[in-house]
């Protein structure tokens, strides 16, 4: 893009060096967009191969990848070319990697110590319960918690909750008890019928 910009003002006439610009830079884009495109297939294919063969997703799987690919591309150049592009692939991948690390490592809070915890007043979540759990409802209410209910609720009265299960679509309970064998022919569901 940009060199290519540059590259075709400088050899465009005196009046028109813009136009020029602009035409080499359309000229080269194609060609840039597709060995952009071929590098980063290459490069997502090493890596997904290197991660489902080792079973770990980690920095090494780019910077092998990166390596892979460079010397991938540079394979028709020979092998003095392959090599040296892949050393090229895998210092680059290495530094894209170690700044995407050191960023991270910059960015992240600090891991909290008890001490953190005791000078805030607050429990560690990750730590044990000590009494019977957390007692959720004093924190929330301020140690004004609603009295616990300490029965059960009552059972319901009928075993069947007063709601009927039927598996035929053209009887209920009523005319199966006086039809049962036109129940085991019209029923959907035959099995466990009498």
């Amino acid at each position: 893009g940009i060199w290519h910009s540059v590259r075709g003002a400088r050899l465009a006439p005196t009046g028109s060096r813009m136009i020029g610009s602009l035409r080499a830079v359309q000229a080269r884009s194609p060609v840039l967009g597709g060995q952009f495109a071929v590098w980063g297939g290459l490069f997502a294919c090493c890596d997904c191969s290197l991660t489902a063969l080792r079973q770990k997703e980690d920095p090494w799987n780019s910077i092998v990848s990166g390596a892979a690919t460079g010397g991938i591309l540079a394979a028709r150049a020979g092998p003095r070319a392959m090599a040296s592009a892949a050393v090229v692939g895998g210092v680059l991948l290495a530094l894209i990697e170690g700044m995407g690390i050191m960023f991270n490592r910059m960015m992240a809070p600090p891991v909290p110590t008890k001490e953190d915890y005791e000078r805030a007043m607050t429990q560690d979540p990750t730590a044990p319960p000590t009494s019977g759990g957390m007692n959720i409802m004093n924190s929330v209410f301020g140690g004004n918690a609603p009295p616990k209910d300490t029965a059960p609720p009552a059972a319901p009265s009928s075993d069947n909750f007063g709601m009927e299960t039927t598996f035929s679509t053209e009887s209920t309970n009523s005319d199966s008890q006086t039809d049962s064998s036109s129940q085991s022919q019209s029923s959907w569901f035959s099995f466990g019928s009498k």
